[in-house]
């Protein structure tokens, strides 16, 4: 299944918002069969009088959940940012709109079919003890040549490989920019850019999302 899901939050500072100079999001989440929760993580820097030189810094958490209409495999969710703006709101409110994507698999219900029942006869009781008894004996030798090692390991499978997350950048358009400065600036290429924005059409004051990828 594959879902675009959009997230509107305003966030209040506690002081006047008279330019927001740099915006940064970050993501993090956990996925169980039926619903995927995490949280956006907004920061950045920002003046509080257009005349005043100095920078003053923010940082939000934004908790998020998405109930899932059908049961999904966790093991094979993929979480994307696919756009994310920004725009202040009466001088001290920021008003953050992402739209982000959800995309996993469906757990399939099996069908559960009754079989008859053939009447058991005494040897195969006999032999069916004989089978429970050996998987007994196996079962006991095993879990006692599991080791520390084999022990981590399993705990390492358990832990979902979602710890990591990407930091998305926005950039302003300016007059002297291109796109290899950009690239330049923030260590990426025009190919993962063009993954996020329409290249071909940026003009001056055009926001672009610039993701960096963190583990």
């Amino acid at each position: 299944m594959n879902c675009i899901i959009p997230f509107t939050k305003d966030v209040k500072f506690k002081s006047n918002i008279a330019e927001i100079l740099s915006v940064s999001l970050e993501h993090d989440y956990t996925a169980n069969e039926t619903e995927v929760l995490g949280n956006f993580t907004i920061s950045g820097e920002y003046k509080t009088h257009e005349v005043s030189v100095n920078k003053e810094h923010f940082e939000y958490v934004l908790p998020f959940s998405v109930n899932m209409t059908n049961k999904i495999d966790t093991n094979s969710v993929n979480f994307e940012v696919q756009d994310f703006t920004y725009e202040v709101i009466d001088n001290d409110t920021l008003r953050v709109n992402i739209e982000y994507s959800i995309n996993a698999d469906e757990i399939k219900e099996e069908e559960h079919l009754f079989k008859q029942v053939e009447e058991p006869t005494l040897d195969n009781l006999l032999d069916e003890i004989d089978r429970e008894v050996e998987e007994t004996k196996e079962e006991i030798n095993e879990e006692r040549d599991i080791s520390d090692e084999a022990k981590d390991t399993i705990l390492d499978s358990i832990n979902s490989t979602e710890d990591g997350f990407v930091t998305y950048h926005i950039h302003e358009m300016k007059e002297t920019d291109t796109v290899e400065s950009i690239c330049l600036k923030y260590n990426t290429s025009d190919a993962i850019l063009g993954e996020y924005n329409d290249l071909s059409t940026l003009t001056l004051g055009d926001k672009i999302i610039i993701p960096e990828i963190n583990e």
